[in-house]
C-alpha cells in the first residue's frame, strides 16, 4: 500500500465516530446516563451531550444526566 494504516484514514475515523454516536443514541434511549454513554462508547461527556440534545429534539423524550 500507500504506507497508510486502515485506522489513520479519515474515512475509517468518520466512520468510527458515527457508529459511536450511534451507540450513544441506543445507550440514551435505554436510560442510560450521559456519564455512563460516555464511558461505554469512549466518547466525552461533551460528545455525547450534543447527541442527548440531537435525541430529545428529535424524540421529545427525555434524557437520565446522573
Amino acid at each position: 500500500m500507500l504506507g497508510l494504516n486502515i485506522e489513520e484514514t479519515r474515512i475509517y475515523q468518520d466512520l468510527e465516530r458515527q457508529t459511536k454516536l450511534k451507540a450513544a443514541a441506543r445507550l440514551l434511549s435505554m436510560g442510560y446516563s450521559i456519564t455512563e454513554v460516555a464511558k461505554a462508547v469512549d466518547l466525552s461527556v461533551e460528545e455525547v451531550t450534543k447527541e442527548v440534545v440531537n435525541y430529545q429534539t428529535h424524540t421529545g423524550q427525555d434524557v437520565r444526566t446522573d
